[in-house]
């Protein structure tokens, strides 16, 4: 197959059990996670000319959506925190949204004003939900260089 003969827009998938089976959807998207436990899938795509983020879940296995939701603003990072939660960081807060039910995102807290326009590289919680950790870097001052 020549290169011209791939789509362009493609989520390829492959399980490590049987990495010579890929599997190709036809998706659009900026980002996409994987379940760590599930056939589940993620995705991210922003919408055009805007900084909002529209987010969706599939189960694989169903072909089905599971549930979508259009966020405010531009999600920068995001992670699976558990096997039926996502970790959702934005320049401004953090949410967690549970692939269960069909409820939205939740505002977990707002992010401090150092952490804007940073790297962030981390999220993660305690097996309660309760403690929950932020880590991120950002470039030193021009005068401590």
């Amino acid at each position: 197959m020549c290169e011209g003969d791939v789509p362009r827009d493609n989520v390829v998938i492959i399980d490590t059990n049987m990495p010579m089976q890929p599997l190709r959807r036809p998706i659009t998207a900026d980002s996409a996670l994987m379940n760590p436990n599930s056939r589940i899938l993620a995705l991210k795509a922003q919408l055009p000319g805007t900084t909002q983020d529209h987010l969706q879940i599939f189960n694989i296995e169903a072909k089905a959506k599971i549930k979508s939701h259009q966020m405010p603003e531009q999600v920068v990072f995001w992670k699976w925190i558990t096997p039926k939660m996502l970790g959702l960081v934005t320049q401004t807060s953090v949410h967690h949204w549970s692939i269960e039910g069909d409820s939205e995102p939740v505002k977990m807290f707002d992010g401090t004003a150092n952490l804007t326009n940073n790297q962030i590289f981390n999220y993660r919680c305690d097996p309660t939900e309760k403690w929950l950790v932020l880590i991120g870097i950002a470039p030193g001052s021009p005068e401590q260089r």
